[in-house]
């Protein structure tokens, strides 16, 4: 018979030099509501930034001044966020928010199940 044997190696790199080709100096900028909850008007973006376990958050904005769509969510601990909005030309305009916040002290409830009818037979024919 025959056997085929393979081997992959992978070792982990540091940051790339800044300069051309690079980040910029002192790290990458994401982007950042203002403190009205807004990012910057026609700026179109993505973008995931995952600083730690069980800790990420990402976002985007794409399409065009006259259609565009954003989106964000984030998770840290136990408290989840999530926003949508989308626009468009003929008037159309949505926003939708979440937070949910489940401390670690949650136990779902043990399901409550009737009891077992007994069965009920009819005599043969």
């Amino acid at each position: 018979g025959a056997c085929l044997v393979g081997a992959s190696l992978a070792f982990p790199q540091g940051p790339p030099p800044p300069g051309p080709g690079g980040p910029p100096e002192g790290g990458i900028a994401f982007p950042r509501p203002g403190a009205n909850g807004e990012y910057a008007a026609g700026d179109f973006f993505q973008y995931i930034n995952v600083p730690a376990h069980k800790v990420y958050e990402w976002g985007y904005r794409r399409g065009n001044p006259h259609h565009n769509r954003e989106q964000y969510l984030s998770l840290k601990d136990h408290t989840f966020k999530s926003k949508l909005k989308w626009h468009d030309q003929y008037g159309g305009h949505g926003e939708h928010y979440y937070d949910y916040n489940h401390g670690n002290a949650y136990k779902a409830p043990e399901p409550a199940y009737a009891p077992v009818a007994k069965p009920a037979y009819a005599p043969a024919i």
